[in-house]
């Protein structure tokens, strides 16, 4: 439909009819739409009618008019030559700048010079010499009792008194016949004498200037003959005697008029201290000049005026812009000396504020109706006219007819307006910023007219109410705009199309989007306006309207539900479509303030696609299957852009994802259990759908390894590691998701959905919430697993080559240096890993690379101890060994880019170093670690609860006898030894360890005596002094050593325990005697070593004939041998 411009009072030419085509999914028809029609007011006004009706009938569009005619201003009463008069009897009688006011009326009248001069020169002489007469009619006088009641002979004299005159003594002392010989009046007129005072004669007096002059008439009483006048005026002969003066009046001819006006006046005194009675006139001004006088011709004149300068104007604004045609609507600008001239003449004629006002309204809304005036303009004007005080109950007869003729206007007006409004809510651009302006001006002015409320009181009563008046208009505006969809949707829900459910629904979804469309425009600029005006809720009428078809819409949606579609995702994509068209219908219902009929039948929209939901989502998953094969066939694992690790196919498959999340985020389902369920279902679609997508784009790793030797990583596996890990972090709950990834943490699939809110919502309606966030986050979790296992797999394939790779370099580096390892071969080692890891870093993610180098750390570390096993012999070696690895440690930290100490001091590394470090130590230092392990082994026996202590425990006294340099033992007996049948012979062996540092005899050892005592106490009460020096008993490491051993009948002796006693603590005596008392009594447990790696390593060196390792084994380890 055309676009109404929306000027009023110029209306759109159109063709009888109008037809519109819109295509509406496979639906296609054409609306036709009938002529539009326009209320106009037929009503007539006249003071004998009293208040006006409102008469509505439907006119056909009137044509616009793109240019300006004139022909509305020839109803004008007054013609040219008299306007012409009036403007220039009223710039002579007001203007100062006669000359200024005189240029403007020669241009609006299009004067001539001579034709100036002459009509200048005739309205001066008029001014001069005015030909004006007074109608005055004496009806009658009534006289008080005491003044002349029984006179007869009763008489009026009459004459006209200029105002300069009145405040002269002769006015306040004599009569008429003296002021005529004093010259202040020119004519004394009397009437007939009559015995009742009622004389009912008229006389015709000449009047200058009424608004300057003032009526005085005289009563007298006197008995004279016919023909005699005792006032000595003109035609009197003689005066008989002095006549009897009852008294006078005086009367302003100011307000007389052209209109014959009944006045009874009072008759005063000379002094005006006295009144003598009243008198009856009746009044009215004749003459050329005499109508405009009065307020009906003053009016009249003042209308004519200004109807000839506005159409002057409205022709200067057509000329100014150049063209005739296609003129915009007229701003009603005028020219200065037009305004001062129309103000003048208000002065002039002595028009009040209502008067101008009125009238100018009157003027400029006939010119609106016949050409195109800016609504402002009109606005403007009905502005003021609220703003004057007005009085519908006016005396003067002019007054009410000004007044009513003025209602009649502001009714025709307000009429036109709502007819505008009507056609402009029916065919306006909703999405136009100026049209929705001008709908707003429209409703303002109407507001404004409704504020008045003289106005609103004349208007009928089905018309005094603004909010009905609009709702009115609202509700015939819907219907038309509604009339073509409702037809359309009649059409496409009949029984003949539901046989083709695939049209049917496209009709349907076609005519719903299209009026949401215009629904949600009208919420945006229109309802506001109405709402904040009125206090008219619009959108509850378009509801109202669209209810009638609800029920029906879901009969045909469930019948279809059921019966068998041709093309079955054609079908579920409409009816989605059509879902959340009545979702966001449902949405703008509930914005109505006004609640309608209906409305709990679309707030149970959804039950109407109730059967569509599962076949929609499992539709969903189905495409986003199809759209993962697609994606990972057409991808060649290649890095999109170098800022972005992934490829195509992960791109395609997060925009899959996103349209899964869109549509749950737009399906909004309202019922609780339902929604579970379907979430449920959803959630387990798109696990499903990334375990797929990561399973198939693993295949391609396959062809992804380089077999130079060299490059071990390429660019494509580290991309398709990139899609796994990015698709890992999308499915993973927001709290597993790794804090490494910082600033670029994907936004995972929980929070795209929303379900936090969802959550809360179900744990409030049903009690259901946490148990679903509990299955969501266990789906993610385990789905989030499954793709890190594959990712493992990935890495543990790049390990797998990784690892010989490195160890077989490392060993070239060995070979071609003989075997030794220092610090010089790093930098064969940092060429090596950076040719690999450069590959890795620039490629992987951070996450996945952090990962692939901690990996890659680990494995050089497991490399080195392997290759040291079997190339490093020394210790020498194995402290190189220790260099290259702290060395690599920084390489790997990369100054912050790399690994972090966590990663880099791991337990692989931690035991690295300590294997390092024990093989890199001199066998001494290792035998004295060795002796220190024991007594720590010895002090956690000690620790250890009685019932925990399985193998007994050996009593002693012990004590160093300085003098002697020799440390006494006595030992005493064993406690619960473990004995069995086998046990024969039960003995203790004592040894100072290491025998390295008691170099007077290292390999010399003491033993019990062995004798049979089959129990689990053997008493030995045997005493052995061991020499030694002090200074060494001080060192760190330095222990006694007893070994309990059982020989057996066989010949064969048995480990039974070893129990330790550090020399440190053994107490020192000065001489034999203090010996007794300071020796130390020990009931010390007897315990089996641990095996630690400083022990192994010392075998390990005494089976590389190790000279010192060879010693300590042959005294002591090989004794332990079979318990180790």
């Amino acid at each position: 439909l055309p676009t109404s411009p929306f000027r009023f009072g110029r209306m759109e030419k159109r063709q009888s009819r109008i037809k519109k085509n819109w295509t509406l999914g496979k639906f296609e028809r054409s609306v036709s739409v009938s002529e539009s029609y326009l209320f106009t007011s037929g009503s007539q006004i006249n003071e004998k009618q009293g208040s006006p009706q409102i008469q509505i009938k439907p006119t056909r569009l009137q044509s616009d008019s793109h240019h300006r005619n004139n022909e509305w201003a020839n109803h004008t009463e007054l013609q040219d030559v008299d306007v012409v008069e009036v403007a220039v009897e009223t710039a002579i009688s007001t203007a100062k700048d006669n000359d200024y006011l005189k240029g403007f009326i020669n241009k609006v009248f299009n004067l001539s010079y001579e034709e100036s001069v002459s009509i200048w020169r005739k309205v001066q002489k008029k001014i001069t010499e005015p030909d004006v007469r007074l109608s005055c009619t004496v009806v009658g006088a009534e006289v008080s009792a005491q003044k002349g009641a029984d006179k007869k002979n009763w008489y009026c004299s009459v004459g006209i008194l200029h105002t300069q005159h009145l405040k002269n003594p002769l006015v306040q002392k004599k009569n008429l016949s003296d002021w005529k010989k004093e010259g202040l009046i020119s004519e004394v007129f009397t009437t007939s004498q009559q015995p009742d005072c009622r004389w009912d004669e008229s006389l015709e007096i000449s009047i200058s200037k009424p608004a300057d002059e003032y009526l005085v008439i005289e009563v007298w009483n006197q008995e004279k003959p016919n023909g005699e006048d005792p006032t000595g005026s003109k035609g009197s002969k003689k005066k008989q005697k002095e006549s009897s003066y009852l008294g006078r009046m005086f009367y302003c001819l100011k307000p007389v008029s052209s209109d014959a006006v009944t006045k009874t006046l009072d008759l005063f005194s000379h002094s005006v201290k006295h009144k003598r009675g009243n008198i009856d006139l009746l009044l009215s001004i004749k003459g050329t000049d005499a109508e405009k006088g009065s307020l009906l011709g003053r009016l009249k004149e003042h209308r004519a005026l200004v109807t000839k300068i506005v159409v002057h104007e409205s022709k200067e604004d057509a000329r100014r812009r150049g063209v005739e045609d296609n003129l915009p609507p007229w701003d009603g600008q005028m020219d200065p000396a037009a305004e001062s001239l129309i103000k003048f003449h208000a002065q002039f004629r002595s028009l009040s504020d209502f008067h101008q006002t009125a009238v100018r309204f009157s003027v400029l809304f006939s010119y609106h109706k016949a050409n195109t005036l800016q609504l402002s303009v009109l606005s403007s004007i009905v502005d003021s006219i609220s703003k004057l005080p007005i009085d519908p109950n006016r005396s003067d007869s002019a007054e009410r007819t000004l007044l009513l003729q003025l209602f009649n206007e502001l009714q025709e007006f307000l009429t036109l307006i709502l007819n505008v409004l009507n056609n402009h809510l029916v065919n306006f651009d909703i999405k136009s910023s100026s049209s929705v302006e001008n709908l707003k001006e429209h409703l303002l002015l109407v507001k404004k007219l409704y504020s008045m409320e003289e106005f609103v009181n004349s208007l009928p009563s089905n018309f005094r109410s603004s909010t009905a008046v609009i709702e009115t208009a609202i509700q015939k505006s819907i219907v038309s705009w509604y009339s073509m969809y409702a037809t359309s949707l009649s059409v496409a829900s009949s029984n003949e199309l539901e046989e083709n459910s695939d049209e049917t629904l496209a009709a349907l979804s076609g005519i719903f989007k299209h009026v949401l469309n215009e629904c949600n425009a009208l919420k945006e600029n229109v309802a506001p306006i109405f709402m904040k005006l009125f206090e008219v809720d619009y959108l509850a009428h378009i509801f109202l309207t669209l209810n009638s078809h609800f029920e029906h819409v879901a009969r045909l949606l469930k019948s279809i539900s059921t019966s068998k579609v041709s093309n079955e995702e054609h079908l579920l994509g409409v009816t989605y479509q059509l879902y959340l068209t009545f979702q966001a219908l449902k949405q703008l219902s509930q914005a109505s303030v006004k609640r309608f009929p209906g409305e709990q039948q679309l707030n149970s929209y959804h039950l109407w696609f109730i059967h569509f939901v599962t076949r929609w989502i499992n539709l969903a998953t189905a495409k986003c299957k199809k759209g993962i094969i697609e994606a990972i066939k057409n991808d060649e694992a290649i890095a999109m852009t170098e800022d972005v690790g992934y490829s195509s196919s992960l791109v395609d498959t997060m925009t899959l994802f996103h349209n899964m999340v869109v549509f749950w985020k737009h399906l909004q389902w309202p019922d609780p259990e339902k929604a579970y369920s379907y979430l449920s279902v959803l959630i387990i679609s798109i696990a499903e759908a990334a375990l797929y997508y990561v399973v198939e784009v693993y295949k391609k790793a396959d062809q992804c390894f380089s077999t130079d030797g060299k490059l071990i990583a390429t660019v494509q596996l580290c991309t398709i590691l990139n899609n796994m890990q990015t698709i890992r972090d999308k499915l993973s709950p927001p709290e597993l998701l790794s804090d490494e990834i910082g600033d670029t943490k994907p936004v995972g699939i929980i929070d795209e959905l929303g379900l936090q809110e969802f959550f809360d919502w179900l744990e409030q309606e049903k009690g259901i919430g946490l148990k679903l966030k509990e299955f969501v986050n266990r789906t993610m979790h385990n789905t989030a697993d499954d793709i890190s296992n594959k990712m493992s797999t990935g890495i543990f394939h790049l390990e797998k080559q990784y690892i010989p790779a490195v160890q077989k370099f490392i060993e070239e580096i060995l070979l071609k240096h003989g075997g030794a390892l220092s610090v010089e071969n790093l930098q064969y080692l940092e060429e090596y890993f950076n040719t690999n890891l450069t590959v890795l870093s620039k490629n992987l993610l951070y996450p996945t690379f952090k990962l692939v180098l901690r990996k890659v750390w680990e494995a050089t570390l497991r490399i080195f101890m392997e290759i040291g096993d079997t190339h490093l012999t020394k210790p020498s070696q194995w402290q190189a060994c220790r260099n290259i690895a702290l060395s690599l440690k920084e390489y790997f930290r990369a100054d912050g880019e790399g690994l972090v100490d966590d990663d880099l001091d791991s337990p692989a590394f931690k035991a690295f170093l300590f294997d390092v470090d024990r093989r890199s130590q001199p066998t001494n230092i290792l035998v004295l670690k060795c002796c220190s392990d024991l007594a720590a082994q010895q002090t956690m026996a000690v620790d250890l609860p009685t019932k925990q202590q399985q193998f007994g425990e050996l009593s002693l006294t012990i004590g160093y006898l300085k003098t002697s340099s020799v440390i006494e033992v006595k030992v005493l007996e064993a406690r619960n030894i473990p004995v069995n049948k086998t046990c024969y012979m039960p003995y203790v062996e004592l040894q100072m360890l290491p025998g390295i540092l008691f170099l007077d005899n290292p390999n010399e050892s003491y033993t019990t005596k062995k004798y049979k005592q089959q129990t689990q106490n053997p008493q030995f009460r045997e005493t052995f002094q061991i020499p030694s020096h002090s200074s060494i008993m001080q060192l760190e490491g330095t222990i006694l050593s007893l070994v309990a051993s059982n020989y057996d009948a066989t010949g064969k002796d048995h480990f039974l325990g070893l129990c330790v006693v550090p020399c440190n603590i053994i107490p020192h005596c000065i001489d034999a005697s203090e010996l007794g008392r300071s020796s130390m009594m020990l009931n010390i447990p007897l315990f089996h070593i641990t095996t630690s790696g400083v022990f192994l390593e010392l075998v390990t060196r005494h089976q590389r004939s190790d000279e010192v390792a060879s010693q300590l084994y042959t005294t002591f380890i090989k004794k332990l041998k079979a318990n180790l």
